[in-house]
């Protein structure tokens, strides 16, 4: 087997490599506090946050396309619970159980019982955001959920504790903001307007237009999309609340609309995704299968099948061993591992030195025989001492191990650093201290 051969099946790469003589000696590792706020044991089907409204509804009169409803995209700030007008709090996730839903603290405490059922909800979403009719033409965003059994509705309260039941009429919870069927707000050679499919009379379609329009009514700054005269999506922009044009989006890969949050956005090609700052437009975290988004000053990202984070100078602060990965909330995050949800004190991490690594999440009850540091990027972490086993994960550069055990197969040297878990050493992947 050639060298570059094992490199791909050990699974990492030359990035940041080091002379093993050039490491000084490894300390010995120190007893650190739990990762955990709450152990992993949380056995929900999944954990997530509220699905965001990310847009501002706005209600125009114009000429070329009558009286619409536009959806257009502010900058946010904070948790889904109060972005675009909503007056919720921040601090609540959704957990869902045998298709059932409710809602718990990011402590993991309850907010409201696990009790609404997916299966009489529109489209099987359960708890969604949506538009609760309050008069003839006006309406306010809210968090609920329908029951198409019974044709009600239930609209949370601001602290999710409890509901309102409304008809079903009265809640608007489909919001497509698909521009093939809505007129849209949008840039086109510098002017701000709007753009959209024209119809007769008889309802036939004439094709699309833009029609010029000073935004109005807005906050915060906007996100729109820039349009060339075919109206064909070339990127989007950022313009100030009354339309002026603040700057352009890094277009290296599309926009992910929804994703300016907290100062950073998500540009994403469908097979990779990148966390870009918005104050200087440049790559914070580049290249990842997926991302979420920034708060607390914490990314959840994911690399090779598994969720990890960064911190906002791109630093990965855990290893990338998880299978799902929440947002930082009062310094909380909900991870999966070992197929169980567990909450992650993130005050673990306020220190630069620090690291989240396989290890910490569950030490084992033996002797370590040395310790290793991780020379490399995307180092594997495996399920046993070959390029055969499975993959557990991928190791943080810099990350310090206690080993337990050492084997020789595929020509590395293999160490266990936790139950199942193994890295491999080509002699320069990893600076080993034997005790």
């Amino acid at each position: 087997m050639t060298l570059a051969c094992i490199i791909a099946l050990a699974g990492c790469t030359q990035k940041g490599k080091q002379p093993a003589s050039s490491v000084q000696q490894t300390p010995e590792i120190e007893e650190k506090e739990t990762v955990w706020f709450h152990e992993p044991d949380l056995d929900y089907d999944k954990a997530q946050e509220l699905a965001p409204l990310p847009y501002v509804v706005t209600d125009v009169n114009t000429q070329k396309f009558g009286e619409i409803t536009l959806y257009t995209e502010e900058e946010k700030t904070g948790s889904p619970g109060t972005w675009s007008g909503m007056d919720y709090s921040s601090d609540v996730l959704v957990v869902e159980k045998n298709n059932l839903q409710g809602l718990v603290r990011h402590d993991g405490s309850e907010l409201y019982p696990i009790s609404v059922n997916l299966m009489v909800t529109p489209y099987q979403q359960g708890i969604v955001n949506g538009l609760q009719k309050t008069g003839d033409n006006s309406y306010k965003p809210v968090y609920g959920f329908a029951d198409t059994s019974t044709s009600k509705a239930s609209v949370f309260a601001s602290d999710f504790s409890s509901v309102s039941e409304i008809d079903i009429s009265d809640f608007n919870y489909d919001l497509n903001n698909d521009s093939t069927k809505r007129p849209y707000l949008a840039l086109r050679n510098g002017q701000t307007g709007i753009a959209g499919m024209t119809y007769s009379s008889s309802g036939a379609m004439n094709g699309w237009d833009f029609e010029p329009w000073t935004p109005a009514g807005f906050e915060n700054n906007i996100i729109v999309p820039e349009i060339d005269d075919a109206m064909k999506t070339t990127g989007h922009a950022v313009l100030g609340p009354d339309g002026t044009f603040i700057t352009e989006l890094n277009g290296e890969m599309p926009y992910r609309e929804g994703s300016y949050v907290n100062d950073f956005y998500v540009i994403s090609d469908g097979n990779y995704a990148s966390v870009i700052d918005a104050k200087s437009g440049t790559g914070i975290a580049i290249q990842y299968n997926d991302a979420k988004y920034f708060n607390e000053g914490y990314c959840p990202v994911k690399k090779a099948g598994r969720w990890g984070y960064v911190d906002q100078n791109g630093k990965e602060v855990t290893d990338f061993i998880f299978q799902d990965a929440g947002i930082v909330n009062n310094g909380k995050a909900w991870v999966k591992w070992n197929d169980h949800y567990g909450i992650i004190d993130m005050s673990v991490l306020n220190s630069s030195d620090k690291q989240v690594n396989a290890y910490w999440l569950a030490p084992p009850a033996e002797e370590a025989i040395g310790t290793a540091e991780v020379l490399v990027s995307d180092l594997t972490i495996r399920t046993g001492p070959s390029t055969d086993q499975p993959q557990a994960g991928n190791a943080c550069m810099g990350s310090v191990y206690p080993i337990f055990e050492e084997k020789t197969t595929d020509n590395l040297t293999w160490y266990r650093i936790n139950k199942d878990m193994w890295i491999a050493d080509d002699g320069t992947w990893l600076n080993v201290t034997k005790k």
